[in-house]
């Protein structure tokens, strides 16, 4: 029973955790990912040349977008959103409430770049958003949200592993 359990921990611990091979590791410390929240600017750099920037959206003020140094630990194409909070929390979220109102979420052009903070303690994602009104503003629950056509051009580039700096300053070197 106890080699069981075991077997089944090492396997939901081989599951969870992406482990990075030695290419991909060699080519994410190539890139790097800098966002300024206060710009609200996220910044892709590759053998230390600027290579494209785009405007976000990040955190509120009741829910902000933490500063620190993370790592991309994940890509997901087509990630599926959810309820947060009330009755419906956990399920499927089918639709955005932009500011013209409810909007089909297109899953199939949605992409997201997991977000692990040293230490392992915080998750966010750099994520597509449908309601493309709301770049440049502080309205997420601390994630930071790209449109759509930002989102496809950015997220071939980017490989799992590379460090990615959030800051609250207001400069862009």
């Amino acid at each position: 029973m106890l080699k069981t359990v075991l077997l089944a921990i090492l396997l939901i611990h081989l599951t969870y955790f992406n482990f990075l091979s030695a290419e991909e590791t060699e080519s994410a410390s190539n890139q790097l990912i800098k966002i300024h929240l206060n710009s609200r600017i996220l910044s892709f750099f590759e053998n230390d040349s600027l290579i494209f920037s785009f405007p976000i959206r990040v955190g509120s003020s009741i829910l902000p977008t933490p500063s620190g140094k993370a790592i991309i630990w994940i890509k997901r194409e087509r990630p599926v959103f959810r309820y947060l909070t009330g009755p419906k929390k956990g399920e499927f979220l089918p639709w955005a409430d932009c500011a013209n109102g409810l909007k089909r979420i297109d899953y199939s052009k949605m992409r997201a770049l997991g977000l692990e903070y040293k230490g392992g303690e915080k998750r966010y994602s750099i994520h597509s958003v449908t309601c493309s009104e709301t770049i440049g503003l502080a309205t997420s629950n601390g994630c930071i949200g790209l449109s759509i056509p930002d989102m496809l051009q950015l997220f071939p580039l980017v490989q799992k592993g590379i460090e990615v700096i959030i800051t609250d300053d207001k400069t862009l070197d």
